[in-house]
């Protein structure tokens, strides 16, 4: 491996690692090492990463509020009012200090069923959904490269066969969603789908360095299927609308799909391109998300999406909605939460963003 990619590695790679690379640089002092990789990281970390992620700027300042981002966030407290659902997205992206980025080492999830044909698996905080069809199994995301057989496992642990996933759509073509994908396409001949764009951003030319350091690895699916806003997937007797959400990624997506609640069948929706921290966007990077937010929800309005599921579900109450199911599973399934209040939470996200917006263009 080259010296500088040895360094761009120990730039990614958890605490701790960069001592263990430079150790292993053949004939080179460990504080030589350390020295050159300063230098070179200096030189390159830009380039690296705005090859990776073209929306994507150098991490923002803190910013003062001012009257048109207070005036955003007023908004999103109106909307949310006394519903301790909606209290958990206003709090995470309104209350300064509180968004994060998901937990890569998080624990992985106990495997559950959440509807008749949905199920949860994957990691806590990057979670995989699989969808069951008259035809096989479809993956929402495939989750980490180095945790593909964990996945395996867990999908055994509900009754479902790995060599029954017959399709893998990715949310985006970042390698905490993509990594496992790989596996599943190599051993059981799994098709892997993703946006054109987000395609590109996957195979794109030093992309993994920066992939790895979202997480799991960046091993590259070959691309099988390319899905599209005004495509509906359709795989047996289960129909999936894929929606264009740029920002994240150019080539993000949402799903909006059909579940059934012991017979009923309801209208789920997934956000596949969730901003979870805006520091490292660029401006104009979020105003785009905030339009495919508006966008997003004109058609959750119009499908009738009524149940919410999360790919990272660390700002929607997921961990209470699961106890809640496990606990008293009689009741009305607490994944339902209606239309309007999805609609809602979704609103509350963009006045979030737009008081960020706001902040950076007042100050």
């Amino acid at each position: 491996m080259p010296f500088w990619l040895k360094c761009v590695s120990s730039m990614i790679l958890p605490s701790g690692s960069f001592r263990r690379v430079v150790t292993t640089l053949t004939g080179v002092r460990a504080a030589v090492a350390r020295a050159r990789c300063a230098s070179v990281i200096g030189g390159i970390a830009v380039l690296t990463v705005s090859a990776v992620y073209a929306q994507r700027g150098a991490p923002q300042p803190s910013r003062p509020d001012n009257e048109q981002s207070l005036s955003h966030v007023t908004a999103a407290r109106k909307l949310a009012g006394d519903d301790a659902f909606l209290a958990v997205p206003l709090n995470f992206y309104c209350v300064p200090g509180n968004a994060r980025a998901q937990n890569n080492n998080a624990p992985d999830l106990e495997p559950v069923r959440l509807f008749d044909n949905l199920y949860a698996v994957g990691n806590s905080e990057t979670t995989v959904y699989a969808l069951t069809s008259s035809a096989g199994i479809v993956l929402l995301d495939a989750g980490f490269e180095n945790k593909a057989e964990a996945l395996e496992a867990q999908l055994r642990a509900l009754r479902l066969d790995p060599a029954n996933v017959k399709y893998i759509l990715l949310g985006h073509g970042h390698a905490d969603h993509f990594g496992g994908a790989k596996f599943f396409q190599d051993k059981y001949g799994t098709k892997i789908a993703a946006s054109a764009a987000d395609w590109d951003l996957i195979n794109s030319p030093g992309a993994q360095a920066g992939a790895t350091g979202r997480g799991g690895g960046g091993a590259k699916p070959v691309k099988d299927l390319v899905l599209a806003e005004g495509q509906p997937f359709q795989f047996g007797d289960l129909t999936v609308t894929p929606i264009a959400i740029p920002g994240h990624t150019p080539g993000a997506l949402a799903f909006v799909f059909p579940v059934k609640d012991k017979g009923q069948t309801r209208m789920a929706g997934l956000f596949g391109g969730t901003v979870l921290t805006t520091g490292i966007l660029t401006t104009d990077a979020l105003k785009q998300y905030v339009q495919s937010i508006a966008h997003y929800i004109d058609v959750a309005k119009r499908l009738n999406v009524e149940v919410e599921v999360q790919n990272h579900p660390i700002f929607d109450g997921m961990p209470d909605r699961l106890a809640s199911l496990k606990a008293r599973p009689a009741d009305p399934n607490p994944f339902v939460i209606g239309t309007d209040r999805y609609v809602r939470m979704w609103t509350v996200v963009s006045e979030c963003m737009q008081a960020e917006i706001a902040r950076r263009e007042g100050a």
